[in-house]
């Protein structure tokens, strides 16, 4: 059923979201399939979305979000991607606004995101039990936020060292 779900991305990231397509209860994933594109950013550096992707829920995942190579599902990086991939399709299918453009307030923004944690949360865990893998542990909206909190930062990193890269005030190797 994940195959209707429009993938494109890296090798890396197109399993990263397949994986994460996994943890969807299967009468989510195939109510939503057909409404959903993700899109890992990262080689691809930019792209045109094409009509038959703007007709559809799309999910933007930024470089930084996925994983390095051997990676694992159970490891904090790995649930961090998974969970965030989670997170979105969360907003796509409770059909959340934008904060931006429908200029939600503080209040609207933060029951939107609580509540596409809790989404979340609730499809990670039911996985987690369902696989009856021992190193896959379930997580809490909580766990989410400490989560995001660990790994944001490394998008103002990656900005930093892509600043001082482009100055010429770091040393290509």
């Amino acid at each position: 059923m994940s195959a209707e779900v429009l993938i494109a991305g890296d090798p890396s990231h197109k399993w990263w979201i397949q994986a994460a397509l996994g943890y969807l209860p299967d009468d989510v994933l195939a109510e939503e399939a057909a409404n959903l594109t993700v899109i890992g950013l990262g080689g691809i550096g930019a792209c045109r979305l094409p009509p038959q992707y703007r007709e559809r829920e799309v999910i933007l995942i930024s470089d930084w979000v996925f994983p390095p190579a051997a990676t694992s599902e159970g490891d904090d990086s790995g649930r961090f991607c998974i969970l965030t991939i989670l997170h979105e399709i969360a907003h796509a299918v409770c059909r959340h606004k934008s904060p931006r453009l429908d200029q939600l307030s503080v209040e609207e923004i933060q029951g939107q995101e609580a509540e596409a944690d809790t989404l979340a949360t609730q499809w990670f865990n039911t996985h987690v039990e369902e696989s009856g893998n021992k190193y896959m542990l379930p997580v809490s909206p909580t766990k989410i936020r400490d989560l995001v909190e660990r790994f944001g930062p490394l998008c103002s990193e990656i900005e930093t060292f892509k600043r001082d890269w482009h100055s010429g005030k770091r040393e290509k190797t």
